[in-house]
């Protein structure tokens, strides 16, 4: 976006904020308390969890503050989103934002390892992993990057469906899978035999239709609003990745405010988190249910098996096996 096209971006998001909010204060530090006034995006809808528990935060701060802290939460990407959001929070304009950690990578060397295939055991072993002291460094990590985190959320785990039943790593041999890209999402495939293909995410159906690809990998809510179950019947709950996502605000609004709305905001955070958490479970057993009724076959593989087939691939990434080891190793 060039630079007349954000200006004119801007002025639009400040008069539809100004318009909805009124005039409110920042809360800028003070003896006396002020009116903050906070606002968050999302780019999925008001039902969707990651969206219904921002706005279960935007309760707790008014109920806890008497009305004092108004967090205004804007979903289905109705200021924009990726890049535009990113500049919009750079300016001032939205404090508030959720994203996964992949889009890290590159800016926080320990993001590598949680990206990594069976890094995690089951979702239990994920979160005892982002609740203790490794969530706790992923946090400063990302507090130097500008982003102070108020709560994990949780993404789903990823498994692979296909039009052929999957029970074992040889079992893929030979298939052509859709996935993330990225190089070690090819190393997986290469190391099972499979073959990793690049399509856009609504390539995904008519890739399967026509045979481009037999299957891909997904979370089951995903799996199910995309009606990929309709070609590829079988889900296998192999769980080989979970990208957790945070719910952060900004350097500059955090700054903004007294070390008390400061504490606040990350009591409420961290409750509005486990709030998502419920709600996941909630809106993926619900869609499992529905899968089945669908006829779709849900397998529970070897997954030691998968694990053990991945030990080559972490060797090709000797900066994160340090972390690697550490997550395994949490119980």
């Amino acid at each position: 976006m060039n630079k007349t096209k954000l200006t004119i971006f801007y002025v639009m998001i400040i008069s539809l904020l100004v318009v909805s909010t009124g005039c409110g204060s920042l809360g800028l530090k003070d003896d006396k308390p002020k009116e903050v006034i906070l606002k968050a995006v999302d780019v999925h809808p008001d039902t969707y969890p990651t969206t219904k528990s921002t706005k279960y935060l935007a309760e707790l701060l008014a109920e806890r503050s008497n009305g004092r802290i108004k967090l205004q939460v804007y979903p289905s990407g109705q200021l924009g989103e990726g890049k535009t959001i990113d500049a919009a929070m750079k300016e001032g304009i939205i404090d508030i934002n959720r994203q996964g950690i992949d889009i890290y990578v590159k800016d926080i060397k320990m993001v590598q390892a949680f990206l990594m295939p069976y890094i995690f055991r089951d979702s239990a072993h994920e979160w005892k992993v982002l609740e203790g002291p490794i969530g706790d460094r992923l946090k400063e990590e990302l507090k130097s990057n500008d982003k102070i985190v108020l709560a994990f959320y949780d993404s789903g785990m990823r498994s692979f469906y296909s039009k052929k039943p999957i029970h074992t790593p040889e079992d893929m041999k030979g298939m052509k899978f859709r996935t993330l890209s990225g190089d070690v999402f090819k190393n997986m495939l290469d190391i099972v035999n499979a073959e990793g293909m690049n399509l856009a995410y609504n390539d995904i159906y008519p890739g399967l239709q026509i045979g481009k690809v037999d299957g891909a990998e997904n979370n089951i809510p995903s799996y199910l609003t995309a009606k990929h179950f309709e070609i590829a019947k079988y889900y296998t709950l192999d769980e080989h990745l979970a990208i957790p996502e945070i719910l952060f605000i900004s350097k500059q609004a955090w700054e903004n405010l007294s070390s008390d709305d400061q504490k606040l905001l990350l009591e409420c955070g961290a409750e509005a988190g486990k709030y998502q958490r419920k709600l996941w479970a909630e809106f993926t057993q619900k869609g499992m249910e529905e899968l089945r009724s669908q006829g779709v076959e849900f397998i529970n593989p070897d997954k030691a098996a998968f694990r053990s087939a991945m030990n080559p691939l972490y060797q090709k990434y000797p900066d994160s096996l340090a972390l690697i080891k550490e997550i395994q190793a949490v119980n």
